[in-house]
């Protein structure tokens, strides 16, 4: 018993450390550098080959559509098409950021924004779930799953405006 209390405090002093949050804090910035601005760059571009390369080689993708595998995930990517009249933005706002020496557990909303030439814009939101892993070195999204509703309810600004937003070039 007086060793398990010991643990105990010992479990409860070890993650009240400064160096536990350091680690969480440079395993974040990695992420937002590794996956985040690649994404957002990536996706904003159109560019398949570059948002692929942020993704391990069995990634797993879920949504409102269905589940796909990482070969019908990224044959969906190779189909994009970028638009001379619309440009697109995406950003993102988290609520839970969770990381161990080797993978990664984040939520979040997402707001894409289509703007056409004539200035006309519209705005979609989602919530995202999303599982990194450590590969060589770089962060990698292994699992994304994103749904436009929750429990019933469509994901809107109120949910992004909500959480904490990621400020990305």
């Amino acid at each position: 018993m007086k060793n398990g209390i010991l643990f105990c405090l010992f479990i409860c002093i070890a993650i009240q450390h400064p160096l536990f949050g350091q680690e969480n804090q440079d395993a974040e910035s990695q992420v937002n550098t590794q996956v985040w601005q690649a994404f957002k760059t990536a996706y904003e571009a159109r560019d398949s080959e570059a948002f692929k390369a942020i993704h391990t080689d069995d990634v797993l993708r879920v949504n409102d559509g269905g589940i796909k595998t990482a070969p019908e995930y990224f044959a969906s990517i190779d189909s994009w098409r970028k638009s001379d009249d619309t440009s697109i933005t995406i950003d993102f706002a988290f609520e839970n950021r969770q990381y161990n020496a080797h993978t990664g557990y984040e939520t979040g909303y997402y707001r894409v924004v289509y703007t056409r030439e004539n200035g006309e814009s519209l705005s979609y939101y989602g919530q995202f779930h999303v599982i990194l892993r450590l590969v060589d070195g770089k962060w990698m999204i292994a699992q994304d799953f994103d749904t436009s509703t929750i429990a019933g309810r469509k994901v809107d600004g109120s949910f992004f405006d909500g959480a904490t937003f990621l400020e990305l070039n």
